[in-house]
């Protein structure tokens, strides 16, 4: 969406629903283009802000022919080299474009969290009678991002990641003093 023209929002939309809007207040400087973003679709899917790691928006007309935007709240520790400036995002979200909607879960070794990955594809990209290789009507539909909605807000679950990762830092504690002790006995 370019600054010049703020009245025709973008749009997205799950595989079996209408188009829903996409507005990004981009002088305002207080509250991030990125962070509207995820908000926004907090709303729209009902996954938290902090399970949102990042947006990759797919347009066949763009230079580059996708893009991401990290949560800044999340990705601060982790790479960032995925990121796009301010410039560019606004380049590449044109007034009135339509976007279909999925979601990707992902974990790290790490971290106790499962975190999704949206992805915005230019409806350009998407076969509306059927699947193609850009886009699967199924996993982008609302019953698919309900349910990974409650997967990853799912409080037993939480517990379960939070202990394999304690078990996985356990593990790796372990090994290493194993591989320490017998080191430092082999050597003769």
């Amino acid at each position: 969406m370019n600054e010049n023209n703020s009245n025709t929002p973008d749009k997205m939309r799950h595989s079996d629903e209408d188009y829903h809007d996409i507005t990004i207040d981009w002088s305002n400087e207080s509250f991030d283009y990125r962070n509207q973003l995820f908000h926004q679709l907090a709303a729209y899917t009902g996954i938290p802000v902090e399970y949102q790691l990042l947006i990759d928006v797919q347009n066949p007309y763009l230079p580059t022919t996708g893009f991401g935007h990290l949560n800044p709240g999340i990705i601060k520790q982790r790479v960032r080299e995925y990121d796009v400036n301010k410039e560019y995002a606004m380049e590449s979200l044109y007034d009135g474009d339509c976007y279909f909607l999925t979601t990707e879960l992902m974990s790290f070794h790490d971290d106790p969290s499962i975190f999704c990955c949206f992805y915005l594809l230019h409806s350009d990209l998407v076969n509306e009678n059927g699947c193609n290789p850009d886009y699967c009507h199924h996993l982008g539909s609302r019953l698919f991002s309900n349910k990974l909605s409650q997967f990853i807000k799912s409080e037993h679950l939480q517990k379960l990641l939070y202990t394999r990762v304690d078990r996985v830092t356990s593990e790796a504690a372990r090994k290493s003093e194993a591989r320490t002790f017998s080191i430092s006995f082999s050597v003769p």
